[in-house]
């Protein structure tokens, strides 16, 4: 499945790569001769009623065919995959054709759903396709036959699928616990019930070593809460412990934290210091510097909602897939190069 936000910059992405270089599934048939009969000259495939020429085709090829070649060099394309000889560049025109076919199908429901394009829509895709074809030499423009109304279409069908999904997406649930999404940002000290030998072996403190080990995690604890200049344990100055900071959920703290350390340092109140908490293998001075980070919380919120914003959208996009004819030329498409 497709982002739809993945094709809504994409034309600038393709002027790049023009100006520096100046998947779905396709009918099955072992006589290819016998789907080629009925298309335009320079059809590479029709989505129902709706036919991509080669110069559509390039337009969001070029973007992908750069990156790869950046990565991995211009020998990547015929490099084997799999077991079954498909070809990078095999692979790469499938993924290219369902982003295509992707996009057609979701712009073919708008006008059932009801849903256009306004006239600052259409001002604004007037505004990037002049400003688009500002930017082509002619050479460019005869190479792959780019025309206005083309760059216009293209334009156009990808704001109006994004209308689409923002439409059936509009009322998705927002409700979510914070347990799922706050982040707080902890400072802790770790202080290990175990040590290194200079030989490289690892043995565990004596029951005397570590009665002197707590005491004197506790009399830092101790001193750390007196100390009114002391909001956090990073501000100390002490050699013998070392303080880690992390921005967390409750989640990432339950796998990076032994115990019941997660749960105690998620209650914890802002600007809280506490300890001495013991684990199997160690002792816990914890400090709260924030209850709640307010950036990755919304991120994490944010990324949840577009989540289930996805799984609801692509419930319905399966419905369309399943319900659309998708006919491939394959006289044009055996012939695309890179």
């Amino acid at each position: 499945m497709y982002s739809i936000k993945r094709f809504a910059v994409f034309l600038a992405a393709a002027l790049l790569v023009m100006i520096v270089a100046a998947g779905c599934d396709k009918e099955e048939n072992t006589d290819r001769s016998e789907l080629t009969t009925s298309f335009l000259e320079d059809t590479v495939f029709t989505v129902s009623d709706e036919r991509v020429g080669l110069t559509e085709w390039y337009l969001y090829a070029l973007p992908q065919i750069a990156q790869t070649e950046s990565l991995y060099g211009k020998e990547i394309w015929d490099y084997k995959i799999n077991d079954d000889s498909v070809s990078m560049w095999d692979s790469v025109k499938d993924d290219i054709m369902g982003q295509i076919v992707y996009i057609k199908i979701v712009c073919a429901r708008a006008e059932s759903l009801g849903i256009s394009l306004s006239e600052d829509d259409l001002l604004t895709i007037n505004l990037q396709t002049d400003e688009y074809m500002s930017r082509l030499s002619t050479a460019q423009k005869e190479e792959y036959g780019i025309t206005e109304d083309i760059v216009k279409k293209i334009y156009r069908d990808n704001m109006l699928a994004m209308k689409v999904y923002e439409n059936l997406t509009l009322n998705i649930d927002t409700d979510i616990p914070d347990e799922e999404v706050r982040h707080m940002v902890l400072e802790y000290i770790p202080i290990l019930k175990d040590h290194e030998l200079d030989n490289g072996e690892i043995v565990d403190y004596t029951p005397e070593e570590l009665a002197l080990i707590k005491a004197d995690a506790e009399q830092y604890l101790a001193a750390a809460r007196a100390d009114t200049n002391i909001t956090h344990l990073a501000e100390i100055n002490d050699d013998r412990y070392s303080v880690v900071e992390m921005v967390a959920d409750f989640e990432e703290l339950s796998n990076k934290l032994p115990g019941d350390i997660p749960r105690i340092a998620f209650s914890m109140n802002e600007g809280e210091i506490a300890g001495l908490f013991e684990t199997d293998d160690a002792f816990f001075i914890l400090d709260c510097v924030r209850r709640t980070d307010e950036e990755s919380t919304n991120e994490a919120r944010i990324a949840i909602i577009e989540s289930r914003q996805k799984a609801l959208f692509e419930e319905q996009y399966s419905i369309w897939e399943k319900e659309t004819v998708i006919k491939t030329n394959y006289k044009v498409w055996d012939s695309l190069e890179r």
